[in-house]
């Protein structure tokens, strides 16, 4: 079975040359395809130093959105899956061959990737939220797919593993920050077979460099009721 590997960029200078040497020694049939949106921190040069035969880099004239670099490169995805290599390196990448094993074995079409370990979700859930307020966004979101579509997730947000033939059924139009949300919600929704695993998760450093901000919860929001209510 051949991986590809989406790489959305944007700004990520200090990370993004490891991101993309992490997904090239993994042991796959795979292919790598970096989408920068307009970096304008360094990061568009390095990837100019970066280019190979062996991988595709798709450079946007603006910042478009995280949604629009999915809709890119998984138009050109050759793979029979599809994973979602963050730039900033938070999550666990090794767990990509157990989301494979796991699709393959039970035809599924996604398996996500869950930030929330057993410990975290033992825990009282004000303490949990005192140690990390962002994860308030996590719970609201995925109570909510929960509740209305009867599954039985941890964390929607985490990493994600597709079926290429499935996502391409239900990619939404939407580019900017409630493109996952959106699409989770459209899976649910139409009842998709997915699965989740527990992965390793280190925020940055530095959280001012993320790319999600508090306000974006409105988006998300927004994404989840559209689907469920106007969808």
């Amino acid at each position: 079975m051949k991986v590809s590997f989406i790489i959305p960029c944007f700004n990520e200078i200090k990370t993004i040359r490891q991101a993309i040497e992490e997904v090239k020694i993994l042991d796959f049939e795979k292919e790598i395809i970096v989408v920068d949106n307009c970096s304008t921190d360094g990061t568009r040069e390095a990837l100019k130093d970066l280019e190979t035969t062996d991988m595709q880099i798709v450079y946007q004239d603006k910042n478009y959105g995280f949604g629009r670099s999915i809709q890119i490169a998984s138009s050109l995805a050759t793979g029979d899956f599809i994973y979602i290599q963050f730039a900033d390196l938070e999550y666990e990448l090794n767990k990509c061959y157990k989301m494979l094993s796991i699709a393959v074995r039970d035809n599924l079409d996604a398996v996500f990737g869950s930030r929330l370990s057993s410990k975290i979700m033992n825990e009282s859930f004000f303490i949990t939220i005192s140690k990390k307020p962002s994860f308030l966004a996590t719970f609201i979101t995925t109570y909510l797919i929960n509740k209305w579509y009867d599954y039985q997730f941890t964390d929607i947000i985490g990493s994600k593993f597709y079926r290429t033939s499935s996502l391409r059924k239900v990619i939404p139009k939407t580019n900017g920050q409630g493109f996952d949300f959106e699409l989770v919600s459209i899976m649910c929704k139409r009842k998709f077979r997915i699965k989740e695993i527990e992965v390793g998760y280190t925020p940055r450093n530095n959280p001012g460099e993320k790319k999600i901000k508090p306000y974006h919860m409105i988006n998300a929001l927004w994404a989840l009721i559209k689907v469920r209510w106007l969808g």
